[in-house]
């Protein structure tokens, strides 16, 4: 059993850790600048929705692992009886 835990640690792909950091930014004081912020955040915006879309995917991969290992075992337990 303790075998088994140690090969499953070894085989998950480690899980992405999510750089937040706040940084004091001057306030921008020209069109210039504003735009560039706005820029900066739409890209910003765009990063974190494609995160939140690769994470709507695994959490679908995990639950479709999930369904099919209950499945299996619900199937093992018709061909005992």
């Amino acid at each position: 059993m303790a075998q088994r835990k140690a090969q499953q640690r070894k085989q998950a792909p480690p899980r992405a850790k999510a750089a937040v950091k706040a940084v004091a930014r001057p306030e921008p004081t020209s069109v210039d600048g504003w735009r560039q912020e706005c820029e900066r955040l739409r890209g910003e915006l765009q990063a974190a929705r494609d995160e939140l879309a690769a994470m709507r995917v695994r959490e679908e991969h995990v639950l479709n692992r999930i369904d099919w290992v209950l499945d299996s075992l619900d199937s093992l337990g018709q061909i005992d009886t």
